[in-house]
């Protein structure tokens, strides 16, 4: 990846020929595609950050009240997951990652909602958008959170996590 995540409007997952790929907007408006999965796309992101994603997700999952469908915070971004596309298949991943940031409206449709973008970029969106508006505001609770602890520094997270449940002492 050359871009930071600052800079990423959103990543959707999307069929390509030779498989599931991503594909990225950035601020520039520049579309990028990447060849790998989503799940190998949020790795990396995390990766670039040196957090490991199990540790962080588990933070965010109990805060949030929630196991699936977390999103992701990062400490110069977050990014809010939501459903772009219908599955071929059962496992093939269905939701992409909008960058909290910049989004400027959410319009209701018939079917679905479409996300209004700062830069005037749209993207069409499946489920509701009264979800999706809760889901903006617990990624905004995380995420002030989580800001709050990394800038104190590693050591408050650290004494967040819960030794005993880390390392599952009887």
């Amino acid at each position: 990846m050359d871009s930071i995540p600052k800079d990423i409007i959103y990543f959707i997952p999307e069929y390509l020929e030779n498989g599931d790929g991503v594909v990225i907007l950035l601020l520039d408006g520049q579309k990028k595609v990447c060849t790998i999965s989503i799940r190998s796309f949020v790795k990396k992101l995390y990766s670039m950050y040196a957090i490991d994603p199990v540790s962080i997700k588990r933070i965010i999952s109990k805060k949030v009240g929630q196991k699936n469908l977390l999103p992701i915070v990062l400490p110069d971004a977050t990014f809010i997951p939501v459903k772009t596309r219908k599955a071929r298949v059962s496992t093939d991943p269905i939701f992409g990652y909008v960058n909290l940031t910049q989004i400027f409206k959410i319009d209701e449709k018939k079917e679905g909602f479409e996300i209004l973008f700062r830069c005037g970029a749209v993207l069409k969106c499946f489920g509701s958008a009264k979800y999706f508006k809760r889901r903006i505001t617990a990624a905004t609770i995380i995420s002030d959170y989580l800001s709050s602890m990394w800038a104190k520094g590693m050591c408050t997270i650290k004494e967040e996590c819960d030794v005993e449940n880390i390392f599952k002492f009887k």
